[in-house]
């Protein structure tokens, strides 16, 4: 199986409070992939203030990646991905996770996350 990790995801490995069963998946998954859409996600939330970490966010990133295996996405979302994205139906509002759902389908990945709204989008695959 391969995952592709939410941003929620992300920071609570980082903060070494994901939930076991998640991490059991994520350490069998064959690929375990951040996509750039996080990463932006984590930038923002950093210069927002909503979030604080040691370092700049792409730094932070490339050494979570090291430290547990993940494949750090580093393309932008080609045009396809994001018209796909803006066709899904209107079940979520929150343009990253719109994004994370129409990779996750194109891709057949399953996505880790804590959010409570992704999992009724038909046809995505959720873990946590």
């Amino acid at each position: 199986m391969n995952v592709i990790l939410d941003t929620c995801a992300v920071i609570r490995l980082a903060e070494g409070s994901l939930p076991k069963s998640t991490q059991h998946h994520l350490l069998d998954a064959r690929e375990a992939i951040v996509p750039s859409v996080v990463v932006w996600e984590i930038a923002i939330k950093v210069k927002s203030g909503k979030l604080t970490i040691p370092d700049s966010p792409l730094p932070w990133m490339e050494a979570l990646a090291r430290r547990h295996d993940l494949q750090l996405e580093r393309a932008a979302p080609d045009v396809l991905l994001l018209c796909a994205a803006a066709d899904l139906p209107m079940i979520h509002r929150d343009p990253f996770d719109r994004v994370l759902v129409a990779a996750a389908l194109h891709s057949k990945l399953t996505i880790l996350t804590s959010d409570r709204i992704i999992p009724t989008y038909p046809g995505v695959g959720v873990m946590w």
